[in-house]
């Protein structure tokens, strides 16, 4: 059957002020009140605005830390992402917080805020456990390892923000080369990028919300066979392979937990140019894996290395807290408006960005920039 042809009558949604109220509103609420808690716990008084956080040695607004988390949870988690990538070097160039308790810091917020998308996803049908489960186990697998490539390779400022540096530009010259590929094809009668057009004109012309993607369709598991996986997702299929999708995991998981990110910055580019999968499938693997893969992170952190290395490394709790608030309804946003937006334009304006800022820092690593990063 033609899942778009039936889509203008498939059952009504639940209502987005119910989702919210009832899934979204109490995970802030609860992620704010722990902002609170952990500012006293940590340092016995609030920090903000006039009050340094001492950890990072920056007077910030709580505010400005809820903005930051959600403008980059939503432009992150709508291309299957968690804010870190973003949020990394904006602390670290905007609110200068460029010290190792920066990285702890991120990886908190890159465990909580990929719940807004999450939970969104979830509804919209655009998740599959098959396709995330051996990617998520070699998540752990790095998540124990790359916090000890942090207090080693990566413990100076300049080698870490060169490593910063070329992850985003890797992941920026992806996502641009991907945009104008999509562009494309956007006008050919095959493919995702074609039927993402077809139906938002159709819908169009129906007085109904533009959205690209039908209601109803979701990501199915067509075969398991081995360590094959056939994956169907609105009449086109993708075949993966399971070692490939674990060593995979894993070698990010290194890279991600070193730097105190998520990972779907450099999965979303691997498994689009190696599978050919589309952001709209992407999700489904790339969401659960970065939540997975902080918590280890964390866990590393704040209990491994000190039994081990004998060095603690501890995250600024508040302010991971309060940027996760933020993050959380930006990613649940995300989750809610990606289907009304065309993959290429996605790509291409978080390529830009993340190109630039990639550059910027890998040329600050041999020739010092007249303005700080």
């Amino acid at each position: 059957m033609d899942v778009s042809k039936d889509a203008s009558v498939a059952p009504a949604a639940p209502s987005l002020v119910r989702e919210f109220t009832t899934e979204q509103l109490p995970l802030i609420l609860l992620v704010l009140a722990l902002g609170f808690a952990s500012a006293y716990w940590q340092h016995g008084f609030l920090p903000g605005g006039e009050v340094a956080f001492p950890l990072a040695g920056v007077r910030v607004p709580i505010w400005h830390l809820i903005w930051m988390g959600f403008w980059t949870g939503y432009t992150m988690a709508v291309v299957g992402e968690a804010a870190g990538i973003f949020a990394l070097p904006y602390q670290m160039s905007i609110l200068q917080f460029a010290g190792p308790h920066v990285t702890p810091t991120t990886q908190l917020l890159t465990f909580l805020n990929p719940f807004g998308a999450l939970f969104g996803f979830r509804r919209n049908r655009q998740w599959n456990l098959d396709l995330a489960l051996w990617v998520c186990i070699g998540g752990i697998v790095g998540g124990l390892t790359g916090p000890f490539v942090r207090i080693t390779l990566l413990s100076d400022v300049k080698p870490f923000t060169f490593a910063v540096g070329l992850a985003l530009f890797v992941a920026g010259a992806h996502l641009t080369y991907a945009a104008f590929k999509g562009y494309a094809k956007r006008n050919s009668n095959d493919g995702l990028e074609a039927k993402f057009r077809r139906e938002s004109e159709r819908r169009r012309a129906q007085g109904l919300p533009p959205s690209g993607l039908p209601p109803g369709i979701g990501i199915r598991t067509a075969e398991k066979h081995g360590l094959s996986l056939t994956i169907e997702f609105w009449g086109e299929t993708w075949q993966v392979n399971q070692v490939f999708m674990f060593l995979t995991g894993a070698l990010v998981g290194v890279i991600s937990a070193a730097l105190g990110v998520g990972g779907g910055f450099l999965l979303v580019p691997i498994f689009a140019a190696v599978y050919g999968l589309p952001m709209y499938v992407l999700v489904a693997a790339t969401i659960p894996y970065v939540i997975l893969l902080s918590a280890v992170g964390l866990f590393t952190y704040g209990v491994i290395l000190p039994a081990v290395a004998g060095a603690a490394l501890a995250p600024e709790w508040a302010w991971g807290f309060f940027a996760a608030a933020g993050g959380i309804l930006g990613a649940w946003c995300a989750a809610k408006t990606q289907r009304y937006v065309p993959e290429h334009l996605l790509k291409l304006m978080l390529g830009g960005i993340t190109g630039i800022a990639g550059t910027l820092y890998v040329i600050d690593f041999f020739y010092e920039l007249p303005f700080r990063l």
